[in-house]
């Protein structure tokens, strides 16, 4: 009897522990239940605000799109686009154009005219009793015709150009003036004074010319710097350094391609004259050298 009594006595007071913990939760998940409520409805609403402004950022940009659309299909629109197609265009062939005529430039440059040093000391060693009446210069080879007193001021003239050491070889040909051959007559005061014509052809003791320009490289080059033109002797040395690269209006550019006389250098030796940051050589002829960049952002002039 009194075992089964103290196991009855032992369940109630478990029924009674199980009894209190049920009715503590309960109060605690009764009290708890606001608190979720509240941050249900919180959380409802931040989503709601969320997705009307994420609508209205939507709509105003599809309405901005739509604007541009409409904007772009206007008649206006299309013909500012086509007038951009056309000055474009205009400018490309104002490309190509500057670069054939600088093309044409270079090699009319290779071509030996008159260089002013020379005719400065040519016009500079002429005798008092002399003048000269024409003076022409084609590669190399100069023509100077004129008229002296006698025969000696001619050769004294012929003389002195031969002493400059600039020309190779000269041939003159000096002959008494003909009045009726020169449509002089007595009273002519040329005739009176100048008794000889004479003209010389005096050959440049090895003139060649150096032409260099640069261009951002493409399908039509655009000039970046105006052609150059240099002259030289044969054999004399000539250099062009800081060439690798380019600094023009605020845009770096970098040396991508060399042409020599119309044909461009291989691989290597692009890579040398970019490594030496020069490229150099001796005048054997005539040099005309175009440096080809490309715009370091990708973009050009």
């Amino acid at each position: 009897m009194s075992f089964a009594k103290s196991k009855n006595e032992f369940s109630k007071k478990d029924m009674n522990f199980f009894s209190e913990f049920s009715s503590g939760a309960a109060q605690q998940m009764s009290s708890a239940f606001p608190f979720f409520l509240l941050a249900t409805v919180a959380i409802i609403a931040i989503t709601l605000i969320v997705w009307i402004v994420c609508g209205i950022q939507i709509m105003n940009k599809q309405n901005k799109i739509n604007d541009i659309k409409k904007e772009m299909n206007s008649a206006s629109y299309q013909e500012r686009l086509a007038a951009k197609d056309k000055s474009q265009a205009e400018v490309e062939d104002l490309r190509n154009y500057y670069y054939v005529v600088s093309s044409l430039d270079s090699k009319i440059a290779s071509k030996t005219v008159a260089d002013t040093i020379t005719l400065k000391n040519i016009k500079a060693a002429i005798p008092d009793d002399t003048v000269l009446t024409s003076y022409h210069e084609v590669d190399g080879v100069i023509e100077i015709n004129g008229q002296s007193l006698n025969r000696e001021s001619a050769l004294n003239y012929l003389h002195l150009l031969d002493d400059m050491k600039i020309f190779s070889s000269v041939e003159d040909s000096i002959k008494p003036i003909d009045p009726s051959e020169l449509g002089y007559d007595k009273t002519n005061l040329m005739f009176g004074n100048m008794g000889y014509t004479f003209k010389f052809v005096c050959t440049r003791d090895g003139h060649v010319n150096l032409t260099h320009s640069s261009f951002v490289d493409g399908d039509t080059p655009t000039p970046l710097e105006p052609l150059i033109t240099e002259s030289k002797h044969a054999g004399e040395a000539y250099s062009l350094t800081q060439i690798a690269t380019k600094t023009v209006d605020g845009v770096e550019y970098t040396l991508t391609n060399v042409k020599i006389n119309g044909t461009a250098v291989s691989p290597e030796t692009l890579a040398e004259y970019i490594a030496k940051d020069e490229i150099s050589g001796k005048m054997s002829g005539n040099v005309n050298i175009e440096l080809m960049y490309t715009a370091n952002n990708g973009g050009a002039s």
